[in-house]
């Protein structure tokens, strides 16, 4: 696979070049700088649900297997196949049966004229990205807490501003009072806490009155792509994935925004767009924010391919996305 530079990276890199020279104060400290590492060792415990927050998993999961994964139904698609997706509304109203029609040895009575379908839904984008506005990261394992902040932020309303993640003034809560809410500690952030300090009342302003985040399991490669798709397109809501950034002996199976191998870091990013119907997880560009300048990485916009998104966050504790 070969990897394309793209004028979103390039902006990327620009801020970030910005972002490692200009750094707040409590970014830089004394000492050697540390690699960003910000999920605790085995992360492997997904969110607890209530049974109305199951449902409203239930739900989701039915919409993004819905997401068209057969070559064809994606608006725009070469294919030219019709769009399938669940409706966002319970209960979605059933198709019409046929109509009954007697054997074919007696008349054909005047059939009674069919209830009138629901129309269908609209058609999802092939491509869609959220202009999400990246944070700087208040130290090494602040990526958790950093990415929780552009999401709030983008449900809030907030994507101007500068980078800096304790600005009371371009943030909806400072990077500090969301790690509160996450229960981050120099360990990092673990899932199923960032999800949960996401769902707390003062963050994320939900796009629907169930709304909630929850740790998964990534599931394969197209699982990922329903996911992405589903929250970014259906809700208009960015994705926070765990990553192993850059392990050795990546190849190309690596972040753009980490040149630099980081063996054994653990790293939360924002997933807010895709470019892409499903096919060839090496065609499919997946929109990303990164966090990380100054410690490993960069902070700004940055694009990979699904291929990319799915192994680096695989090789991190077999693979989850707070979605």
């Amino acid at each position: 696979m070969q990897r394309h530079a793209k004028r979103s990276a390039v902006i990327g890199l620009v801020v970030a070049v910005t972002a490692a020279v200009l750094l707040p104060a409590f970014a830089i400290g004394a000492g050697p700088v540390r690699f960003a590492d910000g999920e605790p060792d085995n992360d492997s415990e997904l969110s607890v649900l209530t049974p109305a927050e199951a449902a409203f998993v239930q739900k989701k999961l039915a919409m993004a297997a819905q997401v068209p994964t057969g070559g064809s139904g994606l608006a725009g698609s070469s294919a030219g196949g019709v769009p399938t997706i669940a409706c966002e509304f319970d209960p979605c109203e059933p198709a019409p049966p046929p109509p009954t029609r007697a054997p074919a040895a007696t008349p054909v009575p005047t059939a009674v004229p069919s209830p009138t379908a629901a129309p269908p839904p609209p058609a999802l984008p092939t491509a869609k990205t959220l202009a999400t506005r990246a944070r700087q990261q208040n130290n090494y394992y602040f990526c958790g807490p950093a990415s929780g902040q552009v999401v709030i932020n983008w449900s809030r309303g907030i994507i101007n501003g500068n980078n800096d993640g304790e600005d009371a003034t371009t943030n909806w809560r400072r990077q500090s009072k969301v790690a509160e809410w996450m229960g981050t500690t120099s360990a990092g952030t673990g899932g199923a806490s960032l999800a949960s300090g996401l769902n707390n009342p003062n963050a994320v302003l939900r796009p629907t009155s169930d709304w909630i985040y929850i740790y998964a399991d990534n599931g394969t490669t197209q699982a990922l792509y329903q996911k992405i798709v589903a929250d970014v397109a259906m809700y208009a809501m960015p994705l926070v994935l765990a990553t192993a950034p850059h392990i050795s002996g990546a190849g190309v199976y690596y972040l753009e925004s980490w040149p630099k191998v980081a063996a054994g870091a653990h790293h939360w990013i924002v997933l807010r767009g895709y470019d892409g119907a499903w096919g060839d997880p090496n065609a499919i560009s997946i929109k990303y924010q990164d966090s990380s300048a100054g410690y490993g990485g960069a902070t700004g916009a940055f694009d990979d391919s699904l291929a990319v998104i799915w192994q680096v966050s695989k090789w991190n504790q077999g693979g989850h996305v707070v979605w």
